[in-house]
């Protein structure tokens, strides 16, 4: 028996530390992230890491300053070329994701920053499955803030597109797929592959979710209770 020890720590100064097996467990309760164990990634990032991800974040943040003061349009959603996976955890649509350029969400966080005063106005650019370009605009626009689960507070529609599917969704917490916040009995994040403010009840999941899967058709795609090839959602502070 004595002799088993040591041939046990002998095995565990031998092995690699990165082949190790690793605890981690991360879950999403009340609106936090609760971490247990050693899950790397995020949590593991040197000092000049931190330091360019900060001055990355603050030259984003200036931008986008500047955009408004200008009474410009800040874009915070595009889904045009299909390579960005918009089907994403809680985390990811807090802080935001894929590239300004390309696909890309700007982040829950960065949103309620920028309209939580409630006077900006909302923009969606959508193209159908058969070219037809739509508009929906919306003077009034605001997120709420995370402790509320970033609800959504929309109204005043105007457009060319096929009906209101927004105002519907009007004071909508947002739901992921590892964040259920609607009132379906499952989880419509999962179901419609994408975050977004379901406006939903035991009966459904609503009638839009831009969110959806790039690829997928019906209501699992782009949809604006039609499937859609692109669409871009954009805020300015109102004239």
């Amino acid at each position: 028996m004595l002799l088993k020890i040591p041939i046990l720590l002998m095995c565990w100064f031998l092995i690699p530390p990165h082949l190790a097996a690793k605890f981690c467990v991360q879950k999403y309760v009340n609106g936090k992230w609760i971490t247990k164990g050693d899950c790397g990634g995020r949590e593991k990032m040197s000092s000049l890491q931190k330091q360019l991800k900060i001055r990355a974040a603050d030259e984003k943040i200036k931008k986008i300053e500047n955009r408004i003061a200008n009474g410009k349009w800040v874009v915070f959603q595009r889904r045009k070329y299909g390579n960005v996976d918009f089907f994403r955890g809680w985390y990811d649509y807090v802080n935001g994701f894929g590239n300004g350029d390309g696909d890309f969400w700007l982040g829950l966080a960065t949103m309620h920053q920028f309209t939580k005063g409630g006077n900006m106005e909302l923009k969606i650019k959508m193209i159908t499955r058969d070219g037809i370009y739509w508009f929906a605009k919306y003077s009034s626009f605001r997120i709420g803030p995370g402790s509320d689960f970033y609800r959504l507070h929309v109204s005043g529609f105007s457009g060319n597109a096929t009906g209101d599917h927004l105002s519907f969704n009007n004071n909508d917490k947002f739901s992921t797929k590892d964040a259920d916040h609607d009132a379906w009995p499952g989880n419509c994040a999962s179901y419609g592959e994408g975050g977004w403010w379901f406006e939903s009840d035991v009966y459904g999941c609503g009638s839009s979710n831009l969110n959806g899967n790039f690829h997928k058709t019906g209501l699992k795609g782009i949809w604006w209770n039609h499937f859609l090839r692109s669409s871009e959602m954009k805020f300015r502070k109102r004239a």
